[in-house]
């Protein structure tokens, strides 16, 4: 099989036009494996067995819920959808097609499966009415189903990443808080993640004027993120940490 991270010429080609910044961030982010399992054992402890991943990318983290005995991927993005789907191609029970979180056809369009899960991974930060696309997922899932959320966090920390990755915004714990339950949502548990990051995103977004993540910086993260791991773990024990690069959001369909 390719090596999906070298896609072939013209599906190259494809994902440069759609979006350049979006998939030279995702390919990066391939490095910081020890980052990707963190948010896996963050979020998977209350996964089910039926996932929707809405916005899988590249399938970086679409590779952590092999497992499932269901696992529908979606992707805007033609191109992302192609490399995916060639990617995963020799597990029957991953499916991988087009969709938009927020389109409201979408749950019409997954009609034909029932999800227990709903999991969106950076994504809500890139659709402008995020309270719509949240209340398309709430309809694809069963009763009492679960949304793993998770999303950038700070508004402090927005800036020239967050712009070139078209992000409309990032979180702070009360509002997302509320949009989860505007969307028909019960709060089963809301988080900081990542108090290690925030330096890191600050200086390259707010003072470099960064539009890319640099590959070295994340390799020394990704070298260190045991450690950071660890103490933010401990620290969690003893304190709600009220800051972090990301929030994490696990929520379940109020019926």
């Amino acid at each position: 099989m390719p090596d999906p991270f070298h896609p072939a010429a013209d599906v190259l080609a494809d994902l440069v036009s759609e979006d350049r910044i979006g998939y030279e961030t995702l390919r990066r982010m391939t490095s910081v494996a020890r980052y990707n399992r963190w948010i896996f054992e963050e979020l998977s402890p209350f996964a089910g067995s039926h996932v929707l991943e809405a916005g899988c990318g590249i399938g970086n983290m679409t590779a952590y819920f092999l497992d499932r005995e269901l696992l529908v991927a979606i992707d805007r993005l033609p191109a992302s959808v192609q490399l995916t789907a060639k990617r995963y191609q020799s597990f029957p029970n991953v499916q991988v097609m087009r969709g938009d979180i927020s389109d409201p056809q979408l749950p019409e369009q997954l009609a034909s499966w029932s999800f227990d899960t709903a999991l969106c991974v950076n994504v809500l930060e890139h659709v402008e009415d995020d309270l719509q696309a949240l209340r398309h997922l709430w309809r694809v899932l069963q009763p009492a189903g679960r949304l793993l959320l998770l999303v950038p966090a700070g508004r402090y920390l927005y800036g020239t990443l967050d712009r070139a990755l078209g992000h409309y915004r990032r979180y702070d714990r009360r509002q997302l808080a509320a949009l989860v339950q505007m969307a028909g949502f019960q709060t089963l548990a809301l988080h900081y993640m990542n108090l290690a990051g925030i330096p890191g995103w600050w200086l390259n977004s707010r003072v470099l004027k960064q539009r890319l993540l640099p590959e070295g910086q994340l390799r020394w993260f990704d070298r260190l993120a045991p450690i950071f791991i660890r103490s933010e773990r401990l620290l969690r024990r003893v304190w709600d940490v009220p800051a972090g690069q990301s929030l994490v959001c696990i929520a379940q369909k109020k019926t």
